[in-house]
């Protein structure tokens, strides 16, 4: 919209023109002066915009199939590819005002009363209603807005439907919550509430600190019953493709409690002594287990269990506690045992877990001795 101001010295008004490459129009009235703006203003928006209307459905395939150009060409992998559709059907679902995405006319989007700035906080409110991680939350929230520069660069919407809006930071008290969620007796309470075929999967994640890839594509060879450790080379990735851990130093040797090899090796007898090249935990159909169905039979066990709901990753968290509980001093062994990159790296994650001596004598006094459930 174009501005109109007072002229305090003249007692008129000013339309100011130079939003659309003019000068300046003067009025005696503030109704003539705002008037004029408003037909002037329309007058530029048809010369701006291309006269037939994109529906967002349309639009986000457009964005699609030149990702899909991209792809072709050569500068990013399928798997990528395979990303960006996943943000595109994540676009079309959000809701604007009652309407989807998909369903509205984008060249009615950007108009009173929808700014870019309250578009943007009805996006963030449903972005931070997703189950994933905060880090996850933000690169999604940027991910649409540079589709939406996509739309407007090509004049389908007036502004960018985010505008300049940040996603918000991660609120301090968070990590408060996720101790309190990941505690002893709240990780006790799921793996006893788990399924029977899912209780051994779950204990294990808590026990091993395994990323999800990781664990979806261990391999009977990869445990060394004889010293009880866990050799970590390889992880499912993006899309299910297989190939390195997250890492370098995600390729690593993770100790294994005898409890737990002892509830492997029962189970390796019960599923009729599977090859050492065959995956040690399997879904019904004895294929690769769905990274779905892990995360769908957690939050079954949360609510058998009456406890909060943590996410799949949570339980590496849990371990990591148990860890620095054990090797505080030692974080050279933590970063080993996590797989990070670098001792900074475990310092950035869980610092505050080691800066907080009186919190810490508190977690320690609730997760007893280490991975006694």
């Amino acid at each position: 919209m174009l501005k109109v101001a007072k002229r305090k010295d003249r007692n008129t008004y000013v339309v100011k023109l130079e939003k659309i490459g003019g000068g300046r129009k003067f009025f005696k009235t503030y109704e003539e002066a705002r008037k004029f703006a408003n037909i002037k203003w329309i007058e530029y928006i048809k010369d701006q915009y291309i006269p037939t209307t994109v529906s967002g459905y349309k639009a986000i395939a457009e964005w699609y199939a030149y990702q899909k150009t991209r792809y072709t060409q050569g500068e990013f992998l399928r798997q990528e590819l395979r990303h960006k559709e996943n943000i595109a059907e994540k676009l079309a679902k959000i809701i604007v005002q009652g309407k989807t995405i998909k369903q509205w006319d984008l060249d009615k989007l950007v108009t009173h009363p929808r700014s870019p700035a309250s578009i943007s906080q009805e996006i963030i409110s449903q972005i931070l209603a997703m189950d994933i991680s905060h880090k996850t939350m933000k690169g999604l929230y940027y991910s649409f807005k540079n589709i939406f520069t996509f739309f407007h660069e090509r004049k389908w919407t007036h502004e960018n439907a985010i505008g300049s809006t940040m996603f918000p930071k991660q609120k301090h008290g968070a990590e408060d919550n996720k101790a309190i969620r990941i505690s002893k007796e709240n990780i006790e309470k799921i793996i006893s509430h788990a399924k029977p075929e899912y209780k051994l999967v779950i204990k294990f994640a808590a026990f091993t600190g395994l990323r999800q890839g990781e664990l979806r594509e261990l391999r009977w060879q990869d445990i060394n019953f004889d010293n009880n450790t866990i050799t970590i080379s390889r992880s499912i990735q993006i899309f299910g493709t297989i190939g390195h851990t997250k890492t370098k130093n995600g390729q690593r040797i993770v100790p294994l409690i005898s409890s737990i090899a002892q509830e492997l090796k029962e189970l390796r007898m019960a599923s009729g002594r599977p090859e050492d090249e065959q995956l040690v935990f399997v879904g019904k159909d004895g294929k690769r287990i769905y990274g779905q169905t892990l995360r769908d039979n957690l939050d079954t066990a949360c609510l058998l269990g009456k406890v909060a709901r943590i996410k799949w990753h949570d339980l590496r968290h849990f371990y990591a506690s148990i860890l620095l509980q054990t090797y505080g001093d030692d974080l050279h062994k933590v970063t080993s045992f996590m797989g990070h990159g670098s001792i900074e790296m475990t310092r950035k994650v869980y610092g505050h877990w080691l800066d907080d001596k009186k919190r810490n004598a508190e977690d320690a006094a609730k997760l007893d001795a280490a991975f006694t459930l």
